[in-house]
């Protein structure tokens, strides 16, 4: 049986279900698929580099971050709203001026100035200078609804349809200040990344997959109860409010067909490119959306 090897960007959950969905569909044709847990968030791109993976699923923000190992996109399965997930009774401290603490499952000079220019326009946008130094970001893992239980001012690379369903649905009093309240192109979504010198065998199989999502994509949309269950059976987790709801709200934020699409992430990049972020130049971005 052939096999491709996916690393996940964070734990599984409802964003991966079309992958699910798929990966039982393709072990029926002879094709395995083996979704990978990491422990960190870049995990995935070093497995790739490696060759321990052919395929690496994580947000379009890090597809177009500078790196050894020179990537090519296969689309978008998934996307959705996000940004910074924030008690509304740390609000006023944020406008203020006074200190608060943004738990991020990476920290690093771009993503850490992406929290900051979002939170500094809706501080602006309340009326505040739109200053950041008392903003500071801890890397805390993937955990985002639990690290502001336990005390954490905010959560950075929040998506709505997880973490922002999550916190409503424990009672949380919390609000998402998303990319697009503060004017920044959105990348809150989960890309099909491989590399770009992969062989034919690889790109075969990848084909398979995309055509497979393609495929289970629409199905789950359609069926949400039997999206419930396959998230129940692949998860091993017991049913409950909290994710039936994330898996409905999920299910609207699917994509397909799938396929590599630069004008998607183009505002992204411009952005970073613009604001100092350290991406790749220009050729290099378009090299990783081959026509055909």
């Amino acid at each position: 049986m052939q096999q491709l090897r996916i690393a996940l960007e964070w734990f599984l959950n409802p964003d991966h279900l079309p992958l699910i969905a798929a990966r039982d569909r393709l072990a029926r044709e002879g094709l395995h698929i083996e979704l990978v847990i990491p422990d960190d968030h870049y995990d995935g791109f070093e497995a790739l580099a490696a060759g321990e993976v052919e395929l690496v699923v994580n947000e379009p923000l890090h597809l177009v971050e500078q790196r050894a190992c020179k990537l090519r996109s296969y689309g978008c399965f998934f996307a959705t709203d996000g940004g910074v997930l924030i008690h509304r009774a740390s609000l006023a401290r944020l406008v203020a001026g006074q200190p608060v603490r943004i738990a991020s499952p990476v920290s690093n000079p771009t993503t850490d100035q992406l929290c900051k220019d979002i939170l500094a326009a809706w501080i602006r946008q309340q009326g505040g200078a739109g200053g950041t130094d008392h903003i500071g970001i801890e890397p805390a893992g993937f955990a985002h609804v639990d690290n502001l239980v336990a005390g954490y001012d905010g959560a950075w690379l929040a998506f709505a349809n997880v973490e922002g369903v999550a916190a409503r649905v424990r009672g949380l009093d919390t609000q998402l200040i998303t990319t697009g309240e503060a004017g920044i192109p959105n990348f809150s979504a989960l890309e099909l990344i491989g590399a770009a010198t992969a062989d034919d065998a690889t790109r075969t199989a990848i084909a398979k997959l995309v055509g497979a999502l393609d495929a289970v994509i629409p199905d789950l949309v359609a069926d949400p109860a039997a999206a419930r269950e396959l998230w129940y059976a692949a998860s091993g987790e017991q049913p409950g409010e909290e994710v039936d709801a994330i898996v409905e709200a999920s299910l609207r934020k699917f994509i397909a067909p799938v396929a590599p699409d630069i004008e998607m992430w183009r505002p992204m990049w411009r952005y970073l490119h613009a604001h100092g972020g350290d991406v790749v130049d220009a050729p290099a971005f378009e090299a990783m959306f081959p026509a055909g």
